[in-house]
């Protein structure tokens, strides 16, 4: 076939087998291309692998070096692939090509052929290409092939083929020497925009029912500074804007993130959750090495080329990042950019606000008592509520490739992880030493800068504020830093949402009418869940295919759940409940309004004592 995407090749057979020495005979397969071709619907696939013979016959010696003339004599077979080892046997059976290809547990197709016949630019008997006789500007093409190609007519999408090919010999023993095996992702195509939009949609959703409720509801306020900052927390404002646009954003970056890490993912699951990288501010842009955009996708397939064998380089990679190195100089600009454009939108609120008072005449306030704390707020908010996740993982993981990164970029990082390390301590250590704890809440200017931090949690437990710091500190520095050791990171992930249970079992920060303490122990729940499965994609263990891919679709029907149930559902139950409020519902003129969710205003109840207010029916005229 035309020239097509390379792929990965395993030589999948056993170890046993392989380290015999003398070698034992068998075809080591060196380089593999792959196509899924979906014009006109047929949706073909063709695996081309190049190989070259090793080893020697069954029961006989090593044969002789390159150059010798033995190798040029076909009636010399040790150390060649024949097409019948045992002519003279009463059922003889010729060397057989065995090609499958599976998904998760099913194979949609197989097919035997013979060998020799099946065999490209060699024949049979097949002995070893020597390194002569190998042009390294035409490589592969001076070696033998084999190939298979099968119309599927249907495109597999959000799955991947575990595509085989078996070459059994003929004698009487059947023994394997060769296999191949590999993993073809197809393009998502226009599934794709399902993973891409759709968490976006609900965050966007959430942060529209957190500003809905912050400003319509009986509790909330049109003063930007107070449904900002929660300032006066009230528990039933809470209860409304809690879980929101922060706690959503985090969920979507740590699926992401994890989507990074130094294992064996099956081959759709990278692809999938690559969608969201736009939540970790990961982009096709190269802004270090200028190199062109990577293609992800070439001939109908998914192809990564992470020789480093890192997972947030085959992250970025299908993200559009050819090389590691571009990954945080990209968010650290895109965050530059964020924090900058909130900062001048803010000093143009203020300078529109001054510029009213200034013309209609009204009383000057002093807007620099609350500029600054608004502003400073703000930037305490993107840099730890919303980034701290990515910032951490990424800087640390600049620092494994420094190697291959301008020096000035390793410099950055390094004075990034240690400003957010030392600006964290101050203000977690302000927030622990500051008495009252009053003080911390009720004071507007100090609500601002700070609050985020803490603005839901009770007075008493101020200073949890601590604990989602360190251990989003601590994920960060698992996915980005510990990227050389996979089950390293799996083990480091695990411990901090055991660490986040028990933290929030011991403290309940949160007030209980918001049922946020069981909301993230749930959360974290489900994320070490999600963590424990990935166990089964730690390369050393040896995990097929089709196991792991279905545990793949587990984890990604575990953060579906949680986006769709925990975040989206919840959201929209806030914008019910607020709208509801807002036309009358949950009050009366003798009780006032009542507080609590939409049980307290739709229950049986509730329902029972309303009023129907039909006009009393009139006597009959006489």
């Amino acid at each position: 076939m035309a020239a097509a995407a390379h792929v990965d090749v395993t030589n999948c057979l056993p170890d046993s087998y392989r380290s015999v020495t003398p070698a034992r005979l068998q075809w080591q397969p060196l380089h593999a291309e792959a196509r899924f071709d979906a014009r006109g619907g047929r949706y073909n696939l063709e695996f081309v692998v190049w190989g070259n013979v090793t080893g020697a016959s069954p029961g006989q010696p090593a044969p002789p070096p390159a150059g010798d003339a033995y190798w040029s004599n076909p009636n010399k077979t040790n150390g060649k692939i024949i097409e019948t080892p045992d002519p003279d046997a009463e059922n003889k059976k010729a060397t057989t090509l065995y090609r499958r290809v599976t998904v998760l547990t099913y194979e949609p197709w197989n097919e035997r052929a013979y060998f020799c016949r099946d065999l490209v630019n060699g024949s049979c008997p097949l002995g070893p290409v020597f390194d002569d006789d190998v042009d390294d500007a035409t490589f592969p093409l001076g070696l033998p092939s084999v190939n298979m190609s099968h119309d599927f007519f249907s495109s597999y999408a959000f799955s991947s083929f575990a595509a085989t090919m078996l070459i059994i010999s003929g004698d009487a023993k059947a023994d394997n020497i060769g296999c191949v095996s590999a993993i073809i992702t197809p393009d998502l195509g226009g599934v794709a925009w399902v993973f891409r939009y759709l968490p976006l949609i609900i965050l966007l959703f959430s942060a529209l029912a957190v500003v809905f409720a912050g400003v319509f509801s009986p509790w909330g306020a049109t003063n930007i500074f107070h449904w900002t900052s929660n300032y006066g927390r009230d528990t039933d404002l809470l209860r409304l804007v809690t879980p929101g646009f922060g706690d959503c954003l985090q969920y979507i970056q740590f699926v992401v993130l994890t989507g990074g890490l130094s294992l064996s993912y099956p081959g759709f699951y990278q692809p999938v959750v690559s969608q969201a990288a736009w939540s970790a501010l990961m982009f096709n842009e190269s802004l270090v090495t200028r190199a062109a955009p990577w293609q992800s996708v070439v001939d109908g397939i998914y192809l990564t080329n992470a020789t480093d064998g890192y997972g947030l380089h085959q992250l970025g990679q299908l993200t559009g990042m050819a090389d590691s190195a571009d990954i945080w100089p990209g968010m650290m600009v895109w965050l530059c950019v964020i924090l900058a454009g909130a900062f001048c939108s803010v000093q143009a609120c203020f300078l529109v606000q001054w510029l009213w008072r200034r013309l209609n005449n009204i009383s000057e306030e002093d807007l620099r008592a609350k500029n600054v704390p608004f502003s400073a707020g703000n930037v305490v908010r993107t840099l730890f509520n919303y980034m701290l996740l990515p910032l951490v993982a990424l800087s640390a993981f600049q620092l494994v490739v420094a190697r291959a990164s301008p020096a000035y970029t390793v410099a950055l990082a390094v004075l990034t992880l240690v400003l957010l390390m030392a600006s964290a301590t101050w203000i977690v250590a302000l927030i622990i030493r500051t008495r009252p704890k009053s003080v911390l809440f009720d004071d507007l200017p100090t609500v601002l800068r700070f609050g985020p931090l803490y603005n839901t949690y009770s007075d008493e437990v101020a200073a949890f504020a601590l604990v989602p710091v360190l251990l989003n500190f601590v994920r960060g520095v698992a996915i980005g830093a510990v990227q050389p050791s996979g089950v390293a990171q799996v083990v480091l992930l695990a411990i901090c949402e055991v660490i986040q249970v028990f933290t929030l079992h011991a403290f309940r920060p949160f007030h209980p009418s918001t049922s946020m303490n069981a909301y993230h122990t749930l959360f974290s729940a489900l994320r070490a869940v999600t963590i424990l499965l990935m166990v089964a994609f730690v390369p050393s263990l040896g995990v097929t295919e089709g196991p792991k891919g279905w545990i793949g679709y587990a984890i990604l029907l575990v953060h579906a759940a949680v986006l769709i149930l925990g975040f989206f559902l919840s959201a929209l139950q806030t914008m019910v409940e607020v709208v509801a409020r807002m036309l009358g519902a949950g009050g009366d003129d003798v009780s006032g309004l009542r507080r609590g969710g939409l049980s307290k205003i739709f229950g049986m109840r509730q329902l029972s004592r309303r009023e129907t207010h039909r006009p009393a029916p009139t006597a009959p005229a006489t």
